[in-house]
């Protein structure tokens, strides 16, 4: 294998994972509806993606196959990564405790901190009454969330979270960064 070839394939990869990545989050962009984004990223991942064509087309053989789908996997997870970091949307998240004191401490907690928080009584197995905090917040900022319960030693809860697609009216979110 030459040093030439060797690059072409390196090339492919790279370039494929790009493209991968960058297709990944034109569907993000879509499904979330920022649209805006969605252009340049459309206008990127066309250009790389007919780069690593090209190369396909000037290249014979198995390796630039096997390249390119290397660089398939790479940019899936990659584009994953990028997901997970930018973590757009908004969440409800249903929090059930079965200590009524608890709950109200929590939910105070979470509205002081800057969240809309509502409680309300739920029932469980066999009828047995557990409360319920209903809080609508960031994606991105769940980890603040988890940390608040933590706190409050209350590891692994029981959670019910449901992604937002449309919000009209008042929304309070909190504009606190998870660090």
């Amino acid at each position: 294998m030459t040093t030439t070839l060797v690059l072409q394939l390196i090339g492919v990869v790279l370039i494929n994972a790009l493209s991968n990545t960058t297709g990944t989050l034109k569907t993000i962009f879509s499904t979330k509806r920022f649209i805006k984004p969605l252009y340049v990223v459309t206008f990127l991942d066309t250009i790389i993606f007919a780069t690593a064509m090209k190369l396909l087309s000037n290249g014979n053989g198995m390796y630039f196959i096997i390249a390119f789908a290397m660089g398939k996997v790479i940019g899936a997870y990659v584009a994953d990564i990028i997901e997970t970091k930018m973590a757009l949307g908004i969440l409800e998240v249903d929090i059930f405790i079965n200590n009524k004191q608890k709950m109200k401490c929590i939910a105070d907690t979470i509205r002081e901190k800057g969240y809309a928080a509502n409680t309300s009584i739920s029932y469980g197995k066999e009828g047995v009454k557990r409360y319920r905090i209903e809080v609508t917040l960031l994606r991105k900022e769940v980890p603040v969330l988890e940390q608040l319960l933590r706190e409050y030693e209350y590891e692994n809860p029981t959670l019910s979270i449901k992604e937002i697609s449309k919000v009209t009216g008042k929304i309070t979110l909190s504009s606190h960064q998870a660090s």
